[in-house]
């Protein structure tokens, strides 16, 4: 059966209904050909450098020994300029961040006198050089050598290894009689205790060891500090003699880190307990040493006064509210105090424990100049017929001395005034003729040896 041709005119009218709905299919198909919106590239998250982000140096300074160090932190940082200082913000001054130890040339006139020109340092510097003195003319090899007799023995004239072996010894001294026992019923029995102390040692690295903030201002070797510790005085010996370097170079603080290793070795918080209510820092505001500082280095105790034991109460029997901390135990090297502002009848007084030492050197403060003295002869401190008639050295580290001062006393005729007639006060003398016949040095050695005669031997006599 044949099918029915449409006509033309239907047939185009199909053709273009055909293409319109191709079209209108395509049209779904692409989008009704939209531009596309391109999508935005992912976004890639770059992390912020942390600013807090820091490297602690993995090498500290050379030490040429097997003992490892570490690196400070902010922490013990803070609480050594605390103890200190008084403010983890407060910085040492000019003459603390310049000073190290320094012996006078071994030819000069006072060969084993250390440089203490320096206001700050001076009292650590003469501490020092008490142990120095003792090391020179006490130790074991001067007695092997010299056993015969020490009454009349000349000063000290060590060559530059001698002034060395001395300074190791003087830092030894010092360092081990601060360090806290690790076994404190050994200590005090005796038994062993000497062997076995917590000692830390400090020395300058060449970078920082943490990142300083507001409360801690940088000062250039504290927040490099490196801590060596050590259990044995043998060890700390060691240690010391490898590394004089670091406390006698000018290149380092030397006096500084001495301090620092003192008061790591005895603890922040012994110290503070040591020191009472009675003060917050070993420095004064302007840097200079107080008496806690100055029986520290003595002592190994930081205690603020002089007289010994503890004072629990007051004149009347009355019961302290804070008892008053002094010396608890006889020094190896004394200490001796005069001031004249001082009414006389509220005068410092110094216990027996700083005025008899085991030793005849004394380290003295008269009118707030601190100095040295001491006798050749050891049985001056042990026996009392050697006190009748005897010489001492008198040493105050500036350079302006350039001259030993050697004074005799005469205790064999002891007066309530001095012996010599020209010397005498009278009522119609000033201020300024008593100060020329009665020399402040005199009125100090007068409180150990009162009313000796004293004879200068041509010197000119301290006021």
């Amino acid at each position: 059966m044949m099918q029915r041709k449409e006509p033309l005119s239907v047939q185009r009218a199909n053709k273009n209904q055909s293409r319109n709905l191709a079209k209108l299919a395509n049209f779904f198909d692409d989008g009704f050909n939209l531009p596309r919106v391109q999508s935005p590239p992912p976004t890639i998250t770059v992390p912020k450098r942390n600013t807090d982000d820091f490297k602690v140096p993995l090498k500290g300074p050379q030490t040429q020994t097997r003992i490892v160090g570490f690196p400070v932190e902010l922490a013990t940082a803070r609480n050594l300029r605390a103890v200190v200082l008084g403010y983890a913000t407060q910085s040492f001054t000019t003459d603390w961040k310049k000073f190290h130890f320094a012996f006078r040339e071994p030819k000069s006139k006072i060969p084993y006198g250390l440089d203490a020109s320096s206001p700050g340092p001076r009292a650590l510097t003469l501490g020092v050089q008490g142990y120095v003195l003792k090391s020179l003319l006490f130790s074991s090899e001067q007695i092997s050598e010299e056993s015969s007799a020490y009454f009349g023995k000349s000063s000290p004239k060590p060559s530059a290894v001698g002034q060395e072996n001395a300074t190791v010894d003087a830092f030894v001294d010092i360092i081990w009689k601060c360090a806290t026992p690790l076994n404190k019923q050994k200590e005090n029995s005796g038994n062993g205790g000497e062997n076995k102390r917590h000692v830390v040692v400090t020395l300058v690295g060449q970078e920082p060891c943490f990142k300083t903030k507001g409360y801690f201002v940088a000062d250039g070797f504290t927040e490099k500090l490196w801590l060596y510790t050590m259990h044995s005085k043998s060890e700390l010996r060691k240690f010391m003699r490898r590394n004089v370097h670091y406390f006698c170079n000018r290149a380092y603080p030397g006096g500084v880190l001495l301090l620092y290793s003192m008061v790591l070795s005895r603890t922040c918080e012994v110290i503070k307990k040591d020191m009472g209510r009675r003060q917050d820092a070993l420095l004064t505001e302007n840097a200079r040493s107080t008496q806690a500082l100055v029986n520290l280095v003595l002592t190994g105790n930081a205690a603020p006064y002089l007289h010994n034991g503890v004072i629990r109460t007051d004149n009347k029997g009355k019961p302290l509210e804070h008892p008053l901390p002094g010396i608890r135990g006889r020094s190896d090297i004394g200490f001796l105090y005069f001031n004249k502002q001082e009414h006389e009848k509220r005068r410092t007084e110094v216990g027996s424990m700083l005025k008899t030492p085991s030793f005849p050197i004394w380290m003295t403060q008269v009118n707030g100049t601190f100095g040295i003295i001491f006798c050749t002869a050891r049985d001056l401190v042990t026996d009392w017929k050697t006190e009748r008639y005897f010489s001492l050295h008198y040493f105050n580290g500036h350079f302006t001395q350039q001259d030993e001062t050697i004074l005799t006393l005469d205790t064999r005729t002891r007066a309530d005034c001095v012996t010599n007639p020209d010397r005498q006060v009278t009522i119609w003398d000033d201020e300024e003729e008593i100060e020329k016949k009665q020399p402040s040095l005199e009125l100090c050695l007068f409180t150990k040896w009162p009313g000796a005669d004293v004879d200068w031997n041509g010197e000119s006599p301290y006021y």
